[in-house]
C-alpha cells in the first residue's frame, strides 16, 4: 500500500511503495484521463496529471529513489521461512504540497468523466484512485492538525463535475513557487491555505488567468502555452 510523509522542510511529501502499487496506480490514472482531446477542456489537466504517471513509471523503472524498511520478522522465523533478506524494498518519490492537493482535487473530474469507459460496476480504477486520494487526505489532516482540517474537509467533496473544465495550471505553478519561498515553519502553517486555494478559484486565481489570457491573446497563442513568469528554484529545499 502506497504512503505520504512530509519532507523534512515541509516542501512537499514522500510518496513511497512498492512496485506494484506504483504500478497499479499509474495504470489506474493513466485509465481515467483519457487520450488525448477525449476531453475537451481538460487537455492542460490531463498534461499535468500525467507528469505524476511519468514519475510513477521512471520510479518502476529504479531511476527515483530506493528505500529498504524491516519488515519486522525475527532471526528465528526467517530460518523457516523462504524470505532472505531482513528488509522490504520499496521506492519513493516527491511531490510539492500544492501540486499533490491539485492531484487529488481534480481526479474528481476524471472519476466522473471517465465513467462511461468503466468496465462494470465493480471495475477497480477508481477504487484505486479514491485509495490514493485517501491517502493524501488522512496525510493533510494528520499535517495540518483536526480544527484546521474541519475547516477545509468540505473542499474534498467536488463543487460539481466540471470544475476544473479549463483550469490554467500555471495557478499551480504559482503556488508551487511562492510555497517554496516560505521557510519549514510557514510553509507548515500555510498547507491548509495551499489546500483552499487550490479547491476554490479565488481572485489570485481570476487575477493570474487574465493576465495569461491577455498574453495568449498578445501573441496570438493559446493560454496553455503561456508559460507562468515565476521560476522555480534550482535546488529545492525539500
Amino acid at each position: 500500500m502506497i504512503w505520504l510523509e512530509n519532507t523534512s522542510n515541509y516542501a512537499g511529501l514522500h510518496l513511497s511503495g512498492d512496485k506494484n502499487d506504483f504500478v497499479s496506480l499509474h495504470e489506474a490514472i493513466y485509465s481515467v484521463v483519457g487520450e488525448e482531446g477525449e476531453y475537451p477542456g481538460y487537455e492542460q489537466v490531463r498534461l499535468r496529471i500525467l507528469s505524476l504517471c511519468k514519475e510513477l513509471d521512471q520510479a518502476t523503472r529504479g531511476q527515483r529513489e530506493i528505500i529498504l524498511v524491516p519488515h519486522g520478522l525475527d532471526s528465528e522465523k526467517m530460518m523457516t521461512s523462504p524470505i532472505e533478506s531482513e528488509n522490504n524494498v520499496y521506492i519513493r518519490i516527491q511531490i510539492l504540497w500544492p501540486e499533490l492537493l491539485f492531484l487529488g482535487f481534480v481526479l474528481n473530474d476524471f472519476i466522473e468523466l471517465s465513467a462511461k469507459h468503466r468496465k462494470h460496476f465493480w471495475d477497480s480504477t477508481p477504487a484505486r484512485i479514491r485509495l490514493f486520494q485517501s491517502v493524501i487526505g488522512d496525510c493533510l489532516e494528520s499535517t495540518v492538525g483536526e480544527s484546521k482540517f474541519r475547516l477545509i474537509k468540505g473542499s474534498l467533496t467536488p463543487n460539481f463535475v466540471g470544475y476544473y473544465e479549463n483550469f490554467l495550471t500555471q495557478y499551480i505553478d504559482y503556488l508551487n513557487i511562492e510555497f517554496l519561498k516560505m521557510d519549514k515553519e510557514k510553509r507548515l502553517a500555510n498547507v491548509s491555505i495551499a489546500a483552499k486555494r487550490v479547491a476554490n478559484m479565488d481572485a489570485k486565481y481570476i487575477k493570474i488567468k487574465r493576465e495569461i489570457e491577455k498574453m495568449a491573446k498578445q501573441n496570438g497563442v493559446t493560454s496553455s502555452a503561456v508559460e507562468y513568469a515565476g521560476e522555480y528554484p534550482e535546488t529545492i529545499q525539500w
